[in-house]
């Protein structure tokens, strides 16, 4: 006859088998391209090889810089080769694998989008040349009038088009949430779409903008004229060819114009400038945050970083691209730490969107966030507002 002890080591036994496997099963997923969207490995032995000298001598002028500056916004017309940015496009459209951003996150929480990838220069090469070693750093130091610039991501974002299940409409928002940094530090992001594009037509889906919202987040696009319409007397709705450059200040506000429905291509390279004290931020003060992609590139033990508030803002994870970039800072995540990194956990991820509930929500307010919260209009000033 069997003892009760030896039945219970027994099942143990069995059990913690099946529990080993699944915990090991976990740990390689995580360590997969497709699960954190991103290659941990960071492009180890990727090189620049594409000739970006007719692009950097084509300086950023000073009418561009002061509309930058005057308006948050500026178009950059015919800075890049259009050969270049149809080998871009066949990149990032056949040659690039979905992960588990567009697989999982975009298609249940982002349904609009047909494509939703970010990261893009850890696991290409092409990409990681563009973003590292292209022109976007030389032109971000002039209109910011910084000496030293940082990449903070590269995405691709393709619309479902007709195709979306939610209908094409204006989204007026700021970048501000998504950004790793105080509101106060200078960024910009350099929008490059794939195809002709325009605020209105058939292909009427450009971005457009508020000028001067990104001076104040009091400056809202809800103004209407006399006749009760929305006032468009000082919105930027741009018209591009393949080739031009749209950048943008992430403090401005903005959005898909919605005049039109289509499968727009575009990349955004997103660049802030750096001194020794610009400070990594990016706490769970923000709504929505979950699984929403700002919180698996930027948050605090979700991406792979290695920043807690209030560190100095640098690393692989957000490498220096102007005035040059740092060797030192092309290798894999996690590298020097004693252990190597892992991609976002589910479990971290439900733990923040609760913190973020409880740090954002005003429990004798709940239609109302915090104070110094940051939605996707901007940071919060007056919670009435909102």
């Amino acid at each position: 006859m069997v003892s009760c002890g030896s039945f219970f080591k027994w099942t143990a036994g069995t059990l913690s088998m099946p529990v080993v496997v699944i915990a090991v099963g976990i740990a390689v997923v995580q360590r997969t391209v497709w699960w954190a969207g991103y290659d941990l490995k960071n492009c180890v032995g990727c090189q620049p090889k594409i000739d970006w000298s007719i692009s950097k001598s084509r300086p950023v002028g000073k009418d561009a810089i002061s509309q930058f500056e005057r308006e948050g916004v500026v178009i950059l017309p015919g800075m890049l080769e259009e050969s270049q940015v149809e080998d871009l496009a066949d990149e990032v459209t056949d040659r690039l694998s979905n992960t588990i951003m567009t697989d999982g996150l975009a298609r249940f929480t982002l349904p609009h989008y047909l494509k939703y990838e970010h990261r893009l220069d850890t696991r290409s090469e092409l990409v990681r040349d563009w973003a590292v070693h292209g022109p976007f750093g030389q032109w971000a130091s002039q209109l910011l009038n910084a000496s030293s610039v940082r990449l903070y991501n590269a995405e691709s974002i393709f619309h479902q088009g007709s195709d979306s299940p939610t209908p094409c409409k204006p989204a007026w928002h700021r970048d501000t949430i998504a950004a790793p940094f105080d509101s106060s530090v200078r960024a910009i992001t350099f929008n490059v779409y794939l195809d002709p594009i325009a605020s209105d037509g058939p292909h009427g889906d450009a971005l457009i903008y508020l000028a001067g919202s990104h001076k104040s987040f009091d400056h809202h696009h809800k103004e209407l004229n006399e006749n009760g319409e929305d006032d468009e007397s000082d919105w930027i709705q741009p018209n591009l060819r393949v080739g031009d450059v749209l950048a943008h200040d992430p403090n401005v506000y903005h959005t898909p114009s919605g005049k039109g429905c289509w499968k727009r291509r575009s990349l955004q390279f997103r660049y802030v400038a750096v001194d020794t004290s610009t400070k990594f931020s990016f706490g769970p003060n923000r709504l929505p945050h979950g699984p929403i992609p700002w919180t698996l590139a930027h948050s605090p033990g979700i991406a792979p970083h290695g920043l807690k508030d209030g560190d100095a803002f640098g690393g692989p994870w957000y490498p220096q691209v102007y005035p040059e970039p740092l060797v030192e800072e092309h290798v894999p995540f996690g590298t020097g730490t004693g252990t190597g990194a892992v991609g976002w956990s589910v479990r971290r991820v439900l733990q923040l969107a609760q913190e973020a509930q409880d740090t954002v929500i005003n429990p004798l307010h709940p239609d109302q966030p915090n104070k110094g919260s940051h939605a996707m209009d901007g940071p919060v000033s007056d919670p009435k507002d909102w």
